[in-house]
């Protein structure tokens, strides 16, 4: 696999801690995240972006635009609301996914998302990788898509 430049061990220290991140760890600050994308982001503007693609620089350009405009004007992260930081985290890992580029990396990549508790109103913050998402989506189709009801012929009868 190739990376770009030094961005890669910024990235990774941004990965690092967003994975504290998501469970609530308390270890990454606005300013850490700022300094991290600024540094990739005059990397990429510098034009090191030795084995990402055309559509990989574009992802990590879209990311980071989100990560910047969810922490302009923060100083900490307590100042985000709950979706905020979802967000945040899923920008980063995004950018995260497509420095390690490829399907794997995108597979890996850690996702988080909010989903009703069933039988309550109550939201719940969920996190696993974009594989794990996937796979659970899949599934609850093919769920959905099971008929429900038996019709005939063979409702219930073993086949002779």
């Amino acid at each position: 696999m190739k990376y770009v430049g030094n961005a890669l061990f910024i990235l990774l220290g941004a990965c690092v801690c967003t994975s504290a991140f998501a469970s609530g760890g308390s270890s990454l600050s606005i300013d850490t995240i700022r300094e991290q994308q600024g540094a990739l982001q005059a990397g990429i503007e510098a034009g090191k972006t030795d084995g990402l693609t055309p559509r990989q620089v574009n992802i990590v350009r879209k990311s980071q635009k989100q990560v910047f405009e969810l922490i302009d004007g923060r100083k900490d992260l307590a100042d985000l609301s709950i979706e905020e930081k979802i967000r945040l985290n899923n920008a980063l890992e995004t950018i995260n996914a497509q420095m390690k580029g490829g399907h794997f990396g995108q597979d890996e990549q850690q996702v988080c998302w909010r989903e009703r508790k069933t039988g309550s109103t109550t939201k719940v913050t969920r996190c696993g990788s974009q594989a794990e998402r996937d796979f659970l989506r899949q599934n609850a189709r093919e769920y959905l898509e099971k008929p429900r009801v038996c019709t005939p012929p063979g409702c219930g009868a073993s086949p002779e």
